[in-house]
């Protein structure tokens, strides 16, 4: 998945720095983190959608205008237009069969320590498999995003397949990490929403690009306002 950067805060570096930081900082419930995940997520399709992660300028029921670090990009809305919008979960939601993303920070014994869970809804399946750090930096308070299906022990964006006790196992194409989950651990969950882009919002925009060099998209994550 290429990834288009645009100009509104960086909170956090990658949804979410989720769609979507949307997961790596466990502070306030954006996408961020979510977002680094995509964007680091490498990918031979070239039919995979372009993630356009910025401020609206303007928006109406046909197109949404965003701005981004090299200018402004017009992207036409197809119908049903899916907006996804991050709130407050628990750890019940991860379960069998989930499409998740983990947040996590690696422990002095190598294990990693999630800090931020995600919850993707079925629509969003598939969207940034894999494990990446979410900044260059690799020091011991560096974070990690993985996205992926999570099997036994271990935490990642992707499908539960299984949990035991406080720790997941999260598979994705190439690979798999192990995770451990303490008490408490923020949970977030992206649900679908009645509610229309406007102007001001900051959203990460699943767009296609045309052969024109149009960009075109039906679907949408909601970051932060």
């Amino acid at each position: 998945m290429h990834i288009v950067r645009m100009s509104p805060s960086k909170r956090c570096i990658g949804l979410s720095a989720a769609l979507l930081c949307a997961v790596g900082c466990n502070r306030t419930p954006d996408a961020q983190q979510t977002q680094q995940a995509a964007q680091g997520a490498p990918t031979s399709n070239p039919d995979a959608p372009i993630m356009l992660r910025g401020t609206v300028a303007s928006a109406t029921a046909n197109e949404v205008v965003v701005k981004t670090d090299s200018g402004t990009t017009t992207v036409k809305l197809g119908q049903p237009f899916h907006l996804f919008v991050r709130g407050p979960s628990d750890i019940s939601q991860v379960k069998e069969t989930s499409f998740i993303g983990v947040t996590t920070v690696k422990q002095p014994d190598g294990s990693e320590r999630a800090t931020e869970i995600h919850v993707f809804p079925e629509e969003l399946r598939g969207l940034g498999q894999g494990s990446r750090m979410m900044t260059p930096d690799t020091s011991a308070n560096a974070s990690r995003m993985t996205n992926g299906n999570v099997a036994v022990s271990r935490m990642s964006n992707g499908n539960v397949s299984r949990a035991n006790g406080s720790s997941l196992v999260v598979e994705y194409p190439g690979g798999s990490q192990n995770v451990t989950v303490p008490p408490n651990t923020p949970v977030t969950q992206f649900k679908l929403s009645d509610k229309a882009l406007t102007t001001g919002d900051q959203a990460a925009i699943l767009a296609k690009k045309g052969a024109d060099g149009s960009f075109s998209s039906n679907a949408a994550l909601l970051t932060a306002k």
